[in-house]
């Protein structure tokens, strides 16, 4: 996933920068992981999985593997600004689909102003278009990039508002926001058409976090059997899910 670039340490930017170049998203608001995480009774649950075109093209066994072990949805990355759409959006989404997920979309924000943040809404809605005719997908807005948090968060809702007028207008109703936790009510706020998808990386995670949001992505580096690390987020409604 894309990452938060708002860190403690200055080996943490470093390190979430590089992983953004890649199309990914995940935030470090505590600590980068260690080590991939593996099931145990003690962990979140993994209802969700998101990828961009750095987990490269999806395969119906590993997809397989994913809902074995309780996926329930995957949200892909489909554009950047006005100038990237992820090369395999088609594919990822058509093998999703085809293994019974419910299907999410991303983009990564760019804007700055309510005219920047139209456009960009336009074109991520053109492309989501080109790969699904369901309406029922939340469209999300990965909120991380490092100049957002230069503006004030009056100008940052504004956007985020104009950038979801078009969206909705588009025939999506559903609209959130990928965010580290730490940027709520700093440089974003969170309502009740976008509770909220936050970012928080414990060492050791457990439980439940931001019961109010509709999600907690908890980990970057998860591994299913058959796959690389993944970014999992756990569920705490039926927001992600397809009707």
């Amino acid at each position: 996933m894309e990452y938060l670039i708002m860190k403690k340490f200055a080996s943490l930017k470093l390190t979430a920068l590089t992983l953004a170049a890649f199309g990914l998203l995940a935030f470090s608001a505590t600590s980068l992981p260690v080590q991939a995480n593996t099931f145990s009774a003690n962990h979140p649950n993994a209802d969700m999985v998101d990828i961009s075109a750095y987990q490269g093209a999806q395969t119906n066994l590993g997809l397989q593997n994913m809902k074995d072990a309780g996926v329930q949805a995957m949200t892909i990355k489909a554009t950047e600004g006005t100038y990237y759409t992820n090369p395999l959006l088609a594919q990822q989404t058509q093998t999703a689909q085809s293994a019974g997920l419910s299907i999410n979309f991303y983009h990564y924000a760019n804007f700055t102003t309510k005219a920047q943040a139209k456009r960009e809404a336009k074109y991520f809605v053109k492309h989501v278009e080109a790969v699904t005719s369901q309406r029922d997908v939340v469209m999300a807005i990965d909120f991380e990039a490092s100049k957002l948090a230069n503006l004030p968060i009056a100008t940052n809702d504004r956007n985020i508002k104009a950038f979801n007028k078009v969206v909705q207008k588009a025939g999506f109703t559903k609209t959130d926001i990928y965010t580290n936790a730490n940027w709520v009510d700093s440089y974003v706020s969170m309502n009740s058409k976008n509770l909220g998808w936050l970012a928080n990386y414990p060492n050791n995670p457990t439980g439940k976090k931001y019961a109010a949001a509709n999600a907690w992505q908890w980990t970057s580096n998860f591994k299913f059997s058959g796959t690389g690390r993944t970014d999992v987020s756990q569920l705490n409604n039926d927001y992600y899910l397809n009707d």
